[in-house]
């Protein structure tokens, strides 16, 4: 371990001696604790990172995307084929994002432990579990779970698992393991600490996950198991369809590095990422800097001309995502917030207006390394069920709306009816999709809703 010396001289050559102020007050224990931290600091990094400022896009460079592939295609049963193909050979992995903790749910705990089955009350891991024994069910593989941690609920997600049976998911096709950190920062670049024996971190946002699946060892597990790509996923999204097998197919046929799903915006102002073409390359720029005019303008046909946002939904080459692990340069955004911190008295702060940084990096940002890349639309309802709020828009609620909606449209398509409106909701274990269902429910089937088929 560093001595204290060393670590003194580390702080003062970038101007960060103040995390030692507390130092002679602790016991040897928490010496040793803050001495760990300081011997992991890259504080030149930190420097380069902190007077990096990413700059924003200028709007004039800003057109639409044409080159999306839309539902329905020509090529979308020959696509599925190359995907089923795909699922049957055990090449596709599913990396599932599940770092957040419920406290916007009103919920204490992770946010992938939320119930949120419209009839069963399953949790989002629970739901996410059933879709991946489907698959294997299916097409003889289970897709291997990668799912990725935040410090904040790494261990009770393991013993959420533990208690659950893993939901179903064999031993050898789940791996759980949690993503890095980076320090917070103040207002001038100085490191802050949340405890007289520790820097305070936070989680260091999707685009650490390249990183934290090679320190993990989760690549490794992919080449060892024959796994080529990789299905990204986040957990909140209720409705997400993991290694679907027609963006696999079209990921394979276009030989894509790294595809993305888009959906129709809900409105001009939808407060979510969208696919651009800036200055020639696909881009995802935020909400925020896009003028208001822009997002507002539409084409002859009525449709928005910046109309594809980003609903989380990606799917990467390995061998592309193990590259990006091991970039210098990936970008880190610089998000302001309220950090609580101590202060010169060692009282810790809790902030009512933001106060400094955290360092975030997003895996989006990783688009401009792809020398092939794919748009795939998808069906907006039926794949995108956000559990963001406690009540209204992207809540439990709609959620379970949505997949009300969709599982009653699946009845409808089979043949069935629906003649009330109560809550209607189909384990993927008994079927994939309308297709499956209508193999199982005959063209007599009729339900007034609270249905709960598995």
């Amino acid at each position: 371990m560093i001595t204290v010396d060393d670590a003194r001289a580390k702080l003062t050559a970038h101007d960060q001696q103040q995390v030692l102020r507390f130092f002679e007050q602790l016991d040897d224990a928490g010496k040793a604790r803050l001495l760990a931290d300081i011997e992991a600091l890259d504080l030149d990094w930190l420097a380069r990172v902190f007077a990096h400022t990413i700059d924003k896009v200028n709007p004039a460079d800003i057109a639409p995307y044409e080159d999306v592939v839309r539902v329905g295609a020509d090529d979308e049963a020959d696509a599925i084929a190359r995907g089923e193909e795909a699922l049957r050979a055990g090449r596709v992995g599913v990396l599932l994002v599940a770092g957040g903790q419920g406290t916007r749910l009103g919920f204490d705990g992770p946010k992938g432990d939320f119930p949120v089955g419209a009839v069963s009350n399953r949790t989002l891991f629970e739901l996410h579990c059933a879709r991946l024994c489907a698959l294997g069910q299916r097409y003889g593989v289970v897709p291997p779970l990668y799912l990725m941690t935040g410090p904040s609920n790494h261990e009770d997600t393991l013993a959420i698992f533990e208690r659950g049976a893993r939901y179903g998911m064999p031993e050898d096709r789940l791996m759980i393991f949690q993503q890095g950190t980076a320090p917070c920062v103040d207002e001038r670049g100085k490191l802050l600490l949340d405890a007289p024996d520790h820097i305070a971190c936070s989680p260091n946002g999707n685009g650490g996950l390249f990183a934290a699946m090679r320190d993990s060892g989760a690549f490794a597990h992919m080449r060892s198991c024959g796994v080529e790509h990789i299905s990204y996923i986040q957990v909140d999204n209720a409705l997400a369809q993991s290694a679907d097998p027609r963006f696999v197919g079209y990921h394979l046929a276009r030989e894509s590095q790294f595809s993305c799903k888009a959906m129709p915006k809900a409105d001009p102002m939808e407060k979510v990422g969208q696919f651009t073409n800036v200055r020639g390359r696909l881009a995802v720029v935020e909400y925020t800097e896009i003028p208001e005019d822009l997002a507002r303008e539409r084409r002859a046909d009525g449709e928005l001309r910046i109309g594809w946002g980003n609903p989380g939904i990606f799917m990467w080459s390995r061998r592309f995502a193990e590259a990006q692990a091991d970039r210098a340069d990936l970008p880190f955004h610089k998000a302001h917030k309220k950090i609580p911190h101590l202060d010169d008295a060692g009282t810790l702060v809790e902030p009512s207006t933001p106060c400094g940084y955290k360092l975030e990096a997003f895996a989006f940002d990783t688009l401009d390394q792809a020398e092939r890349s794919l748009i795939l639309a998808c069906e907006r309802d039926a794949e995108f069920a956000p559990v963001k709020n406690k009540d209204g828009v992207d809540s439990p609620a709609s959620a379970r709306a949505l997949m009300t909606k969709l599982y009653r449209g699946w009845i409808e398509a089979a043949g069935g009816r629906v003649s009330g409106e109560g809550p209607i909701e189909i384990d993927a274990r008994y079927a994939l999709d309308a297709g499956e269902l209508r193999s199982k429910l005959g063209e007599s089937f009729e339900t007034s809703g609270d249905l709960y088929l598995k």
